[in-house]
């Protein structure tokens, strides 16, 4: 009697340790399945039109994942996302793309010169680079989670930045210790380098929504 009820239990050890083999692997394959379309449409756009709405709709899929449709095909709703949000992904990126630049070369310039007026110039920028950073991050998740006005994407994740201190702090652990995990495995930057982190930034921006939501609206999306 004891050896049968063993033997069960290890059936169903094994039946559970399967069925998370299965899982993972799952997973493992529509990472892959996922990051190789982010560079195929990334690549289809010219790279440099294709970035942002590919990016975009990296977002999008991820945030359906988060959501609990993980097991649906996404193939042709990611391409259809990509077609349609094609030219206003392209306008948002690069506006924060020159701003980037603008800061940056702001920046090189201040650190040309000597004395406290530009010690002083040189800390604002990188704050405020800082601040950008974190806010072009937020863009994303932002972009396809709400439907909101041009302006509103513009300005919305700059504010969520300031008011997201402990999101923050925790995007940059998260985003850290993916950056070393790719520095150490190099041969998953084509499997997972725009999946990964975008999945985890997704993940706290949503987190973050609803507690946003709540304090300013009442209310989830």
């Amino acid at each position: 009697m004891c050896g049968w009820k063993s033997t069960e239990r290890m059936i169903v050890v094994f039946s559970r340790l399967g069925g998370l083999f299965t899982d993972a692997s799952l997973w493992i394959w529509k990472t892959i399945q996922l990051n190789l379309a982010w560079l195929l449409h990334i690549v289809m756009g010219g790279v440099v039109l294709g970035f942002f709405p590919a990016t975009v709709s990296l977002f999008a899929i991820t945030r359906k994942w988060l959501q609990g449709g993980r097991d649906e095909p996404f193939f042709s709703e990611y391409h259809h996302y990509y077609k349609r949000n094609f030219w206003s992904a392209n306008g948002l990126g690069w506006i924060y793309t020159s701003v980037g630049l603008f800061l940056w070369m702001d920046l090189y310039l201040v650190t040309q010169l000597k004395g406290i007026i530009a010690l002083f110039s040189t800390m604002l920028i990188l704050f405020i680079l800082i601040l950008y950073l974190f806010s072009f991050l937020y863009l994303f998740p932002y972009y396809v989670h709400f439907e909101q006005s041009f302006k509103h994407y513009l300005c919305q994740p700059f504010i969520m930045t300031i008011i997201s201190f402990k999101e923050n702090l925790i995007l940059s652990i998260g985003l850290t210790m993916i950056g070393y995990l790719m520095y150490q495995m190099p041969g998953f930057i084509p499997f997972a380098l725009g999946v990964m982190p975008a999945y985890w930034v997704m993940k706290v921006s949503m987190n973050r929504y609803k507690q946003w939501q709540v304090e300013l609206i009442g209310g989830e999306s």
